[in-house]
């Protein structure tokens, strides 16, 4: 009996050598490298602790965010899992290499005993199917990249809503302590005037009241202002009560832009129709696999065996071992099963479709809503601005003139004390919800729509 062993595992090896790159061959699609995703990776920090703690502006505040915020970390990590498929879904299946052992018990050949034999197979899906299958996950990777996207303008609209709400909680409190002083002010003026007999004791009672009124005020702002930090900070990823410095200044001006040019900014801007766009394609191309599934798919084999010799002396080709090539293809008979398919994905595609129509109304719906609250909160701040608080301011005034030479009581100078710490505070309101309203419609656009000096400075 011939030793073939060496010569049966050295043709093993031939052939996983042979065929083993092919199991990694692709076609069609590749992994593109990374865009611009608009939010840092996981590099060091451009913004740090001491930043936020001496002057944190709001466009520094949303970069310490994109930078750190987990639902962004999240949605980069699925967006690159999206874009390592594409790679594994146009590669072929591994190939199949099989070992005969001489069983001492193998059919006879006019050659001689059959002993042991290798062999090997390959699956190879009909042209274009695993083209196919590449640009659908190469779609799915890019409509993963418009989900990061939609997720990075998503933490950036709440993270201005938050900060416009520490921002009014801080406003409360300076607006607070400055009425809080004018108001011991006009407590000294009723003392003097009632130590002297020109004032009752109840306008020395009224102005102590006040005092009290506006102590139960701060109490109520100092708790705003540590849920605004709380609120703030869990979109930092930072404990609740991590500290931050005073915010900027914020303002509300008039939008220069025309709703409809906002609408038609909206439809090629915003993440979520351009996610649902290669939702549709991803979609188109699993049909034109699915209609693939009348083709037949093939495979490639080859078979060695070893054949023992000195049975048959007088044959040529006695101890001549066997070799073998193998080509196959499958058969799609079950055309229900295949229709099916193509009929499933044919209703997927209508689904998608559909959906980003559905998708398109909400968006232009969600950009006029926005749009119109934020032209109502800038009209709102500039009457409170250029209106309301200057003549308050005066009122103040010829209030305290005329306390003082008796013309006026005491109450009316506390009611229009009461007044100016109103329209204050409601001026302050009118900018948060101009800055809240603002964030919604940039959102709702998809872009950047404005930013003033407060915005993106550091």
């Amino acid at each position: 009996m011939k030793d073939h062993g060496p010569t049966a595992m050295w043709l093993g090896v031939c052939a996983w050598l042979l065929l083993g790159p092919c199991a990694g061959v692709t076609f069609g699609v590749t992994a593109a490298s990374p865009p611009n995703d608009g939010a840092p990776h996981d590099e060091a920090s451009t913004v740090s602790e001491e930043d936020l703690q001496a002057a944190p502006s709001l466009g520094l505040v949303t970069r310490y965010a994109a930078e750190h915020n987990p639902a962004i970390r999240s949605a980069r990590h699925a967006w690159e899992a999206a874009r390592a498929r594409i790679t594994s879904q146009q590669a072929y299946e591994n190939p199949m290499v099989t070992y005969d052992p001489d069983t001492a018990n193998m059919a006879e050949t006019r050659s001689g005993p059959q002993e042991t034999g290798v062999g090997f197979s390959q699956a190879i899906p009909f042209p274009g199917k695993l083209s196919l299958r590449g640009d659908i996950a190469d779609e799915q990777a890019r409509a993963a990249h418009e989900r990061l996207q939609a997720t990075i303008q998503e933490i950036a609209r709440q993270v201005r809503g938050r900060y416009a709400d520490y921002y009014l909680a801080a406003r409360s409190l300076k607006i607070n302590a400055s009425t809080t002083e004018l108001t011991r002010q006009f407590a000294a003026i009723s003392e003097a005037k009632y130590r002297v007999g020109t004032a009752a004791q109840q306008d020395v009672i009224l102005a102590q009241e006040q005092l009290s009124r506006l102590a139960a005020e701060r109490v109520v702002f100092e708790g705003d202002q540590e849920t605004a930090l709380g609120n703030l900070n869990a979109l930092l990823d930072r404990p609740p009560r991590a500290p931050l410095g005073n915010p900027a200044d914020l303002h509300a001006e008039e939008l220069a832009v025309a709703l409809n040019d906002l609408v038609d900014s909206a439809g090629g801007a915003r993440p979520e129709l351009k996610e649902q766009d290669h939702f549709v394609a991803a979609s188109r191309d699993s049909l034109r696999l699915a209609r693939m599934g009348y083709l037949p798919d093939f495979s490639v084999g080859g078979q060695y065996i070893e054949v023992g010799g000195g049975t048959n002396p007088t044959f040529p080709k006695d101890g001549h071992d066997i070799w073998m090539a193998r080509l196959g293809f499958s058969i799609p008979i079950w055309v229900d099963r295949v229709q099916a398919e193509v009929n499933e994905m044919h209703a997927r595609v209508m689904q998608e479709e559909s959906r980003r129509r559905d998708l398109t109304n909400q968006v232009y719906d969600q950009v006029q809503r926005a749009y119109e609250r934020v032209r109502v909160a800038a009209r709102t701040e500039k009457i409170y601005r250029t209106t309301l608080i200057p003549q308050t301011q005066e009122r103040i005034g010829a209030a305290r003139a005329g306390y003082q030479t008796g013309v006026v009581d005491f109450l009316t100078l506390i009611d229009s004390l009461k007044s100016l710490e109103s329209v204050q505070l409601d001026r302050d309101r009118a900018v948060r919800n101009y800055q809240q309203a603002l964030a919604d419609l940039e959102r709702a656009v998809g872009r950047p729509i404005a930013a003033g000096p407060d915005e993106g400075g550091e």
